[in-house]
């Protein structure tokens, strides 16, 4: 779905003041930006509420809207602030604002109902069915996945009644967004709380072992040697040549990324989309090759289409270096010590400018340098300061090109007011109508504090007091025209006149603000509402568990064997995730699942616990997009399951639009961090885990506060297993390796191994995507009393990728521990067998809250 526009819209990053002025400038119809607090980049410079009430304004004025990022994950104690920041922000006129956290999303209906909203990528949005459900939930807006197809992405702008957002250029995160863990995993710094640490730009050893002890821990573990280490580093993504394809397809909006740029960036790389985006509304734009060099210039980690370009695997990442490649110039012919300068010979028609930044590099270092006069072009040589001796053969790059963005831009197109004048009496009164780029017309009526009097000798001409009002520089606006009933024979000082000019203006400038702004009272109705929620969010007396009540066990498993196992080992319930293998490009190799085969599958694992006496649950990957619905949602009513286990938005309405009577519970790709997320899911869901990155006091305050939901969810907490930290479209070992030699290796277990020694191991799904898991153990046998008393419904053991043997343990283990078994002894038992080491995960130690 598209509003009325000829081209998309074309969305820019705001990360500070001066960045905004940059987007501005540029020619950006919207800009997005975030406070201090609760926005998923707080590693830039953001704004405080008086820049932000003023950034609003000033865009406003240009014509131009703003979307406010809310889009971190909230624990229950930061409610409160969450839902008065909602409500700031609908005061201050904000055009949207981007939420992850369905708790938020759920307190924006209720308190803002009428502040539009938009889906941030964070949510995950992959599927028609996750836009739908969006769209029932009251989002105007989705910024979809960015690992999305363009006919993927085409089939939800159709069908789906919501506007489609999509990234064009930027920074690519490896994993999906609002599905990584691994810098909080490692460092206790939640992406989900705008704090990634971006373990992904790190360096990675690819580990393999042929064989794995019997539970499931690899044995000969050996280094497989790649020409590169940055495993996990994506290319930068650069829509640009597709542009025109995607300004055809029903998308609303085309998104920059970069709120951690430069004003320069943001100035350079809006302005060329800026450019080509109105030239194809003119049809008549073909993509530039210099200003593809300048997206180069600007900054860059080499390019790609993306996935919505049409990039296949092993299109995406760029293992050899994580940082800014710039643009290969030439290479060093010779060094002169006396000089300190370094011979360039120059392989194209690119040529350093003075005060561009260059970087040489060889083999085992790179020198810096920039070019600080004129750069004089002799034979194809030019001349270049370098403090350290180069080697001849060296690579020169252009990294930074200064004059690339670094001009003060434009002012903004002044806006027309048109200016009628009339007087009574002797008194002038002036009324205004402002011509927004929008469409929009604002008004503004204003009588003089002063009465003009009558002219004794020289009365002002209708001329001269049009002179004096058509003076407008300095303000936003241009007077168009002014009409005017002016009686004549009156006299008032020029300055006088000019004053009122200046005071009109003001008031104009005032009034546009104020136009995008709620009226008074309905920032009353909903501060009311807000007051009404707190209160009953007001702390009460706890009411104690039932006496006797304890969790009981689940265990994830993606085998056979580990179902026997969990079966065996006592658990109540098994969530079965088989990899299943459909055929399409997605895939390595063409192998495939027919249905009988996973309703095979699924039978002989109902079988298994049926025996066992323990339920089975259908857990759906993580990621479920098209080709998986399509092949696995006809299968509901013949498998022989009666609940479904499901990670992303939209998927229990799927499940329900086949199979009504199917039970569904929601794992940790839901990110479920406050009871308003629960009581939001609570229609759908029978069951909700919530996610590891919780501390065991968060936990606690959530699960006392869903005790008050009728027919709440059970709520399931992770104990054991390596947590989930990504999960990527890409295939890592594919991409490094390629498909034959990753298929044929005969390799039992794969890791990344990083420089401090951990191994993180690597799975892959039946479609072959990337799965990292934490490369050390959670485990929390000991806080299972804990966990009991606060009213925990169940536990959960990850035995994916395990086998049997730790499969039944585990689930012995945690049984024991549930029945009041000794917890040192059991903890003890449960380090034996974990895989890297333990740890007690963001349950014990919290998350790292300061700044980067």
């Amino acid at each position: 779905m598209r509003r009325s526009r000829e081209v998309p819209e074309l969305l820019a990053p705001a990360g500070s003041w001066d960045g905004l002025l940059a987007a501005l400038d540029a020619g950006a119809d919207a800009v997005y930006l975030a406070g201090k607090r609760f926005g998923a980049r707080r590693g830039a410079e953001n704004f405080d509420d008086q820049q932000l009430a003023k950034a609003i304004d000033l865009a406003h004025l240009r014509g131009v809207r703003v979307y406010v990022a809310v889009n971190t994950l909230i624990p229950e104690a930061e409610v409160g602030e969450v839902a008065e920041r909602l409500l700031a922000l609908y005061g201050m006129g904000a055009d949207a604002v981007l939420v992850q956290d369905l708790g938020v999303l759920r307190l924006a209906r209720d308190i803002v109902p009428d502040l539009e909203l938009h889906a941030s990528t964070q949510m995950t949005i992959s599927t028609l069915e996750g836009a739908r459900w969006c769209a029932e939930m009251g989002l105007s807006r989705a910024v979809l996945a960015r690992e999305l197809t363009l006919p993927e992405v085409v089939e939800i702008g159709e069908k789906a009644s919501i506007g489609v957002e999509v990234f064009v250029h930027g920074a690519l995160c490896y994993s999906y967004s609002g599905q990584c863990l691994l810098s909080s995993a490692i460092g206790g710094r939640s992406g989900n709380r705008g704090l990634c640490a971006q373990p992904c730009r790190k360096p990675y050893s690819l580990m393999r072992a042929k064989e794995r002890d019997p539970w499931g821990r690899p044995l000969g573990l050996e280094e497989v040697p790649l020409p590169g280490r940055y495993l996990l580093s994506s290319k930068d993504l650069a829509c640009y040549p597709n542009l025109q394809e995607l300004a055809k397809a029903p998308i609303e909006a085309v998104k920059i990324e970069g709120r951690m740029r430069s004003p320069e960036y943001v100035r350079a790389v809006v302005s060329i989309y800026r450019r080509a985006l109105d030239a194809i509304s003119r049809f008549d734009w073909a993509p530039s090759a210099r200003d593809y060099r300048d997206l180069a210039l600007a900054f860059n980690r080499s390019f790609t289409p993306g996935w919505i370009g049409g990039a296949r695997r092993g299109e995406i990442v760029s293992c050899e270096r994580p940082d800014n490649r710039g643009l290969r110039i030439g290479h060093v012919v010779s060094w002169d010590r006396r000089r300190k300068a370094a011979s360039v010979r120059i392989e194209g028609e690119l040529v350093p400018e003075r005060g561009d930044g260059l970087v040489i590099s060889s083999r085992d270092k790179e020198v810096g340098t920039v070019a600080r006069s004129p750069v004089l072009l002799e034979e194809g040589l030019i001349s270049l300061p370098s403090s350290e001796p180069v080697e001849r053969g060296a690579i020169v790059y252009i990294t930074r090109r200064a004059s690339l963005g670094g001009g003060p831009g434009t002012p903004g197109k002044p806006i027309p007011i048109d200016l009628e004048v009339r007087w009574d009496g002797m008194t002038p009164a002036l009324r205004g109508e402002v011509f927004l780029p929008d469409g929009k017309v604002v008004s503004s009526i204003m009588e003089a504090d002063f009465s003009m009097e009558a002219a004794k000798k020289r009365p002002l001409s209708q001329d001269d007091i049009k002179a004096q009002l058509f003076k407008a520089g300095g303000t936003p606006f241009f007077v168009r025209k002014i009409e005017m009933d002016y009686p004549g024979g009156l006299f008032a000082p020029l300055g006088v006149v000019n004053r009122l000019r200046r005071e009109f203006l003001k008031l104009a400038e005032e009034d546009v603000a104020s136009s995008f702004r709620p009226a008074e009272e309905m920032v009353m109705r909903a501060r009311a509402k807000l007051e009404g929620l707190m209160d009953e969010r007001r702390p009460s007396a706890r009411t104690p568990v039932l006496t006797g009540s304890r969790p009981s066990v689940s265990v994830y498993a993606d085998s056979l064997p580990a179902v026997a196992g969990a079966c065996e080992g006592g658990c109540r319930r098994v969530y079965f995730e088989p990899a299943v293998a459909i055929a399409g490009e997605r895939r390595c190799k063409p192998e495939a699942f027919a249905p009988t085969d996973l309703l095979e599958i699924l039978a002989l694992a109902k079988e298994i616990c049926d025996a066992g006496g323990a339920d089975l649950v259908w857990k759906w990957p993580r990621i479920a997009r098209r080709s998986f619905l399509d092949f696995a949602a006809p299968l509901l009513k013949r498998a022989e399951v009666e609940e479904v286990m499901v990670e992303g938005f939209g998927l229990a309405e799927a499940v329900a639009a086949v199979a009504p009577e199917m039970r569904v519970s929601g794992s940790f790709g839901l990110n479920i961090w406050n009871s308003i997320a629960v009581e939001a899911l609570s229609a759908r869901f029978s069951r909700l885990a919530l996610s590891p990155e919780l501390s065991a006091p968060e936990v606690e305050e959530l699960v006392v506060r869903s005790r008050l939901i009728p027919n709440r969810p059970d709520l399931e907490v992770l104990v054991q297993g390596n947590v989930e930290a990504m999960v990527a479209e890409d295939c890592l070992l594919s991409s490094a390796l390629g498909c034959d030699e990753a298929a044929t290796s005969g390799a039992d277990f794969w890791g990344i191994r990083d420089e401090t020694g951990r191994v993180f191991p690597v799975r892959r799904d039946g479609e072959c995507r990337t799965r990292v898991y934490n490369a050390v153990e959670l485990s929390l046998v000991d806080q299972v009393p804990a966990l009991a008393d606060m009213g925990v419904s169940s536990i959960a053991v990850d035995a994916r990728g395990r086998t049997r043997d730790y499969a039944r343990r585990m689930a012995e283990i945690f049984g024991e521990a549930v029945g009041g078994g000794d917890l040192s002894r059991l903890k003890g038992q449960a380090m034996e067998i974990s895989l890297g080491g333990t740890t007690g995960g963001a349950f014990l130690r919290g998350r790292r809250e300061g700044p980067l």
